[in-house]
């Protein structure tokens, strides 16, 4: 299976609480563009989930959109910057399916993908997780080292 693991668009630095914090108009652009690569690559997702946080429901929106998609974005609860990266990578794989797209934070992001292709949650050989990377992995389990880093786009 594939699934894609998408970091939300740059938010502003503050906010109220950390829920509250919006995307920035480039954070809205981000967003945009990495689905348009995404879709110019081939990459059209049957699912789309995103955490609690606004930014990262937006992030989600702007990518159905742009892709032009029939679909809502599905608010999962405990894949936020808080949440422990094991605990979030279990909510992931309770909801993977092939060709979902999990739209959701820093540090949980990388963490899990390095642990999914290199079995170690602080590899730093993949592309840098600047706002709005989608990293595509082939997987069949969700054991360490076992995934493939198939492609990442960013905007």
């Amino acid at each position: 299976m594939y699934i894609i693991l998408m970091r939300h668009g740059e938010a502003v630095p503050f906010a109220p609480n950390d829920r509250d914090r919006i995307l920035t108009p480039t954070g809205k652009s981000e967003a945009t563009n990495t689905g348009l690569r995404l879709k110019r690559g081939g990459w059209s997702p049957k699912a789309i989930y995103c955490s609690n946080r606004i930014r990262a429901q937006r992030t989600a929106d702007l990518v159905i959109g742009v892709m032009r998609l029939d679909m809502i974005a599905n608010t999962l609860e405990g894949i936020t910057p808080e949440d422990d990266w094991l605990d979030a990578m279990a909510v992931i794989e309770g909801h993977a399916s092939n060709n979902s797209l999990f739209v959701f934070h820093q540090p949980i992001l990388t963490q899990i993908v390095g642990h999914l292709t290199e079995g170690d949650p602080w590899y730093v050989g993949h592309p840098q997780a600047v706002p709005a990377t989608a990293y595509i992995l082939q997987l069949e389990a969700f054991l360490p080292g076992v995934a493939t880093l198939v492609g990442s786009y960013q905007p």
